[in-house]
């Protein structure tokens, strides 16, 4: 299955490149679209609680290393919204879910394709409505989890279109899964062997509510294993 998809998005990227040859219509691969990432900056938007701009500030510093990187306020974001110079790590809410957005920002008719916004990746992190604060025990991970993916994404036209799915990996045999929260927290934050916390993402932290998001990450390693979106 996985052999017909990437056949499929190899045949959709090759006729993309054929059109685009045809009178003045353009048309561009999203890794054609992200080629800057890695010589750019990365702004970090530092927003939302005080305990969340600390320990956002904290694993960025332990953990980021893909693109230099600086820290900048939510103002500061405001003020730059067609700025394309660089690349901003900020928070945006969408149906109650609050995703953790990795993007470039521009105007969006800018003759200049390198200079419109374009996502690498949102990654939903916490529901508007959830007041656990389970976001902050997972951080790394999630931090760790975007930075994965855009490299994979600005490496492999594959992986830019198939989002998260791209980085999934195989979980060790014998792996246990912690679903319920207080038991998936403690094997993370013990950072159990051959264990997987499940994180389920909700507008209100209900695991039955919709949308949601369930990831499954390694808790020794921040590897995906499962990501659904339900």
């Amino acid at each position: 299955m996985k052999r017909s998809i990437g056949k499929y998005l190899l045949l959709f990227i090759f006729l993309l490149n054929s059109v685009s040859g045809w009178g003045q219509l353009r048309l561009y691969t999203r890794k054609y679209l992200i080629q800057d990432f890695m010589s750019k900056p990365t702004k970090v938007v530092l927003s939302g609680s005080r305990e969340f701009r600390a320990s956002l500030r904290q694993e960025i510093t332990a953990l980021w290393t893909i693109t230099p990187y600086e820290f900048c306020s939510q103002a500061e974001f405001n003020k730059q919204k067609d700025n394309s110079d660089c690349y901003f790590l900020h928070t945006e809410v969408n149906k109650g879910i609050v995703f953790l957005t990795l993007s470039r920002q521009g105007k969006k008719n800018d003759n200049d394709a390198l200079k419109r916004p374009v996502t690498i990746i949102a990654l939903p992190i916490y529901g508007e409505q959830d007041n656990s604060g389970r976001e902050l025990i997972y951080m790394p991970a999630f931090i760790s989890l975007i930075q994965d993916y855009a490299e994979a994404a600005f490496n492999s036209e594959i992986a830019a279109y198939r989002g998260l799915s791209a980085i999934r990996k195989r979980a060790p045999e014998g792996t246990v899964y912690y679903t319920e929260p207080a038991e998936a927290d403690e094997a993370f934050i013990s950072q159990y062997t051959d264990a997987a916390s499940v994180v389920v993402v909700s507008p209100d932290g209900n695991p039955k509510s919709k949308p949601r998001y369930e990831l499954s990450i390694g808790t020794s390693d921040y590897w995906l294993y499962r990501y659904a979106k339900h």
